[in-house]
């Protein structure tokens, strides 16, 4: 089954009523991320889309510190779960990220998206969130280099092949590997924060 698809991952949630991304909170590479971009001095503005949400912990955080999120997901039990533990503190969004007109942000946060999707997806991913930003918006994104060998999902991704990714559409301002991570996901994650060009 494709990783590409609502089905697939709907298929995901029914098997496992906690799949295995999911820390039952909010990962602590978020405030590894905010922390970085404060330290570059640069704003993240009021208006926060998270996308492939999941159960929603990471965009109900960015709400509980004073943003407005929009958090989207394709797979319908990942939204209802969102819902039923955080209530209506986000706007949870059931749409392909690839298709929605919602927009635009000041930023987006990305965490385990990006490396959930078909690798070959990935440059028109970043496409629509640039499309998704407004001037000089900032993408944040948590992604693996390292994924014990495991064929995808999730996908890794050199941390310079990130970099060459992500400059056709964003100035690189931030490119790091994560000190904060989850214990399951020590030294195999990295942070960036992209400016949109």
């Amino acid at each position: 089954m494709n990783p590409s698809t609502p089905e697939y991952w709907q298929k995901v949630y029914l098997n496992e009523p906690r799949p295995g991304w999911d820390m039952d909170g909010p990962s602590p590479v978020l405030a590894e991320l905010l922390e970085a971009a404060a330290a570059l001095n640069i704003s993240l503005g009021g208006a926060i889309a998270v996308p492939g949400c999941g159960f929603g912990h990471d965009a109900a955080e960015l709400a509980r510190r004073g943003f407005r999120v929009a958090a989207f997901d394709f797979a319908s039990p990942a939204i209802e779960g969102a819902r039923t533990r955080y209530g209506d503190s986000v706007d949870w969004r059931l749409e392909d990220w690839f298709t929605t007109k919602e927009g635009p942000y000041d930023s987006i946060f990305d965490h385990t998206c990006f490396v959930a999707m078909d690798p070959e997806r990935r440059e028109v991913y970043l496409e629509e969130c640039a499309n998704r930003l407004k001037p000089s918006g900032l993408w944040l994104a948590v992604l693996f280099d390292d994924t014990k060998g495991r064929p995808g999902p999730p996908f890794q991704m050199p941390m310079a092949e990130a970099r060459g990714l992500a400059s056709g559409r964003f100035e690189v301002l931030h490119l790091q590997r994560a000190v904060q991570s989850h214990p399951r996901r020590a030294g195999r994650e990295f942070l960036v924060i992209g400016q949109k060009k």
